[in-house]
């Protein structure tokens, strides 16, 4: 840059300054004030004067060729124009705004437009950067000539001056912003018809490498949303399509530059933006991963005030549905911000929203389960806040569900790694049953394997809340069966499964249902099972359960009544079928309904079957329970040995078998405490029960025989495999 123009710089950015902060009100100033201030605008601070690359009007030729003597400036307005110097091509602007005046005064459209053109043809299409800077001024020059009759040749003006936001001369892009600010200024709200195009460069200029540039772009900046929230002419629909582009630049300027413009529109009456909210909603969000704090916590701020607004729209005018459909991948977003706010939209849509978002409520359940066990507390809270307003709202409408939707969602998260997830997801199923029973049963056979796998959970509150949700959606018979069907086929194929939690599940089912109804309904069932060594096993687990579960007290006092009661004899003969493939089951129930004739009978039987390790063992658990609070009757009755004197003999029956161990001695002591065998040949024998009703025991003696032979022979078969 040379010394004049170096002397030059310092005086003008001054006047810079008053052209872009003046006449920032509707009227357009004093034309002395306008030529000073428009013309008179400061160039960058860059050092020396360069050719820069070709705009996209340039043309290879920098002469007057094609005009002929036809040239619509004087030569020296050309020449001042062309200079490098910018107190030169300052003194050409004045020049051309005269001439401008002129021309307007006395109506020569022809030759005003001759005269435009030729700046466009010779100076802006020029591949010289100091005689593109020239006709930018004189463009600018031609708008302040103009005046308020500028919007008459926008067409002409402002297209040149747009193609030199991406010139290839940083310099060039800076005059490039001031000559359109004095241009906007003129025109105003006419300049709006080109106001995509006008964003369009400054979003890009907004992110300039050049600090000069960045300072021009947003002195334009501010003047544009001054002429926009005046009113008029803004076409919203024709903006939302380039926002909508714009919005996914990652640039952080780019971005800081796009908040700014949502905000400001978003404050104007006139402009309805909320109802374009679907459009760049996404791209707010995204703007939430943004490195810098400040432009994330406008973003923030920006999606907090749209919800603010959406919340005084009429709810049926909202398009709830794309709205979620964008909000939904932002719940698992990386971002914590992201996720919290998109929790907290779904809350706010519940809330005002109500029966609208029903037919979203598949989408939100598969979001806000997840979040119920967010690593942040925050999150925990505004998800579980969401989730009840869900619930809340589910419950007090009679709207449709899509119910199998939901079904899907919720069932999805039965596999969740977190346990409150978990439990909430099998929550959200007894409150479908509850809500509308008849109409999730046509999805229980769908449901039941989703449940049953839960079963095998490894958190025990989640196991016994899946077990309460299946007593709870069972209740009809029809279903209650295909549960029970259902557990012993999983028992049957998870031998883990009935080791580890056979006891607790049902014992818990046993909270929910009769324990009578299970148990009948089990045993019905395994009397038909074809896999002998698994029923004995299912049976010895459930022998168990019944002698020592205090929820299946009432169970037991039933089975005492067997000789009294026909419903309590029906109840003995079901289990007993089933009982008899495993023989200490089989004994141990004899004991418990006080059949201990029968008891006897099979102490003879097991005389005649191979006597097993694993029957030693179960013999030695039944002594063991012998001992506990559940025999306490029974051993009160060795006291009364003329009136059980079957007792007497099958627990001796009971003592022969065992071998001389631990069990064998607490059940010989027990016996030597009272009476002996040969005092109770002396005692008369005690009158008839007449309150007894017979029992034919014959069948059942049968039964069990042919039971124990299917046993033996699935042994040998195994022996014989083995050996092979």
């Amino acid at each position: 840059m040379s010394a004049t123009e170096n002397a030059v710089t310092g005086e003008k950015s001054s006047a810079a300054s008053s052209a872009y902060l003046s006449n920032t009100g509707s009227g357009v100033a004093s034309a002395s004030t306008v030529r000073r201030a428009s013309i008179a605008i400061s160039g960058p601070t860059s050092s020396s004067a360069s050719s820069g690359g070709l705009s996209p009007f340039s043309s290879t030729g920098t002469s007057t060729a094609g005009w002929g003597e036809e040239v619509p400036l004087t030569p020296q307005t050309v020449r001042n124009l062309q200079d490098k110097l910018y107190e030169k091509r300052k003194l050409g602007a004045l020049e051309v705004e005269q001439l401008v005046r002129s021309l307007k005064q006395s109506g020569d459209k022809q030759r005003l437009t001759a005269s435009i053109d030729y700046i466009k043809d010779t100076f802006i299409r020029s591949s010289n950067a100091n005689w593109r800077k020239g006709g930018l001024i004189a463009l600018a020059a031609v708008s302040i000539g103009l005046g308020a009759d500028t919007y008459r040749m926008m067409t002409e003006i402002i297209p040149p001056v747009l193609s030199c936001f991406s010139d290839q001369d940083s310099r060039v892009r800076y005059y490039a912003c001031e000559s359109m600010y004095n241009i906007a200024r003129m025109s105003r709200r006419h300049a709006l018809i080109f106001f995509n195009e006008i964003f369009d460069g400054m979003c890009k200029l907004s992110a300039d490498p050049d600090l000069n540039v960045k300072k021009g772009c947003k002195l334009l900046d501010r003047l544009i949303k001054d002429i926009v929230t005046e009113g008029g002419n803004f076409d919203i629909d024709k903006f939302v399509p380039l926002l909508q582009e714009r919005i996914y630049v990652l640039n952080a300027f780019v971005r800081q530059f796009l908040l700014g413009w949502v905000q400001v529109l978003n404050t104007v009456p006139d402009i309805d933006l909320v109802q374009h909210l679907p459009c760049f909603l996404d791209g707010l969000f995204q703007i939430l991963s943004d490195k810098k704090r400040d432009i994330r916590r406008e973003a923030e701020n920006t999606i907090a005030e749209f919800l603010r607004d959406l919340k005084h729209v009429d709810p049926a005018k909202v398009d709830f549905g794309a709205l979620t459909a964008i909000i939904v991948p932002y719940t698992s977003s990386q971002v914590e911000f992201a996720r919290r706010l998109a929790m907290v939209w779904f809350r706010e849509f519940i809330y005002f929203g109500k029966d609208l978002m029903l037919p979203h409520a598949p989408a939100i359940v598969g979001c806000v389960l997840p979040a119920l066990s967010d690593e942040v507390p925050g999150i925990q809270e505004v998800a579980e806040m969401t989730n009840s307003a869900l619930l809340q709202l589910i419950t007090s409408t009679s709207a449709d569900l899509p119910i199998d939707e939901v079904l899907k969602m919720i069932t999805s998260q039965f596999l969740n790694q977190y346990i409150p997830t978990r439990l909430a997801s099998l929550r959200w199923v007894l409150l479908l049953h509850l809500k509308s029973r008849h109409l999730l049963q046509p999805y229980l056979e769908e449901l039941f394997p989703a449940l049953l796998k839960t079963l095998s959970d490894p958190a025990e509150e989640v196991v016994r809340l899946d077990l309460e949700v299946m007593a709870k959606v069972t209740k009809d018979e029809e279903y209650f069966t295909l549960l029970m069907s259902s557990l012993i086929s999983l028992f049957s194929t998870d031998r883990q499964l009935l080791d580890n939690r056979g006891s607790l599940i049902i014992r818990q089912l046993s909270l929910f249902i009769d324990g009578e109804k299970i148990y009948r309904t089990i045993a019905s069932l395994l009397e038909e099972e074809d896999d002998t060594e698994f029923s004995s096993v299912m049976v010895q687990t459930l022998n168990l359960i019944l002698l020592t579960a205090r929820e299946l007290f009432e169970l037991r006092a039933s089975l005492k009544q067997v000789s009294t009661s026909k419903t309590s004899r029906e109840l003995f003969v079901t289990l007993y079928r089933s009982w008899c493939h495993n023989c200490a089951a089989t004994f141990s129930l004899c004991l418990l309904a006080q059949e201990y004739e029968h008891a006897c009978a099979l102490i003879h039987q097991f005389a005649e079957l191979e006597i097993t390790v694993s029957f030693l063992v179960q013999i030695d658990k039944l002594v063991q329970l012998i001992e506990s609070p559940i025999f306490v009757s029974l051993r009160l009755q060795l006291l009364e040995p003329d009136k059980y004197p079957y007792l007497f003999k099958c627990l001796y029956g009971l003592l022969m078998l065992l071998p001389q161990s631990i069990a064998y001695k607490k059940l010989k002591s027990r016996l030597n405490s009272v009476s002996t065998l040969g005092v109770l040949q002396l005692i008369p024998k005690a009158p008839k029960d007449e309150a007894r009703e017979e029992f034919d025991y014959q069948p059942l003696l049968e039964r069990f025989i042919e039971v124990q032979q299917l046993h033996s022979s699935w042994r040998r078969r195994v022996q014989l495999k083995g050996r092979a």
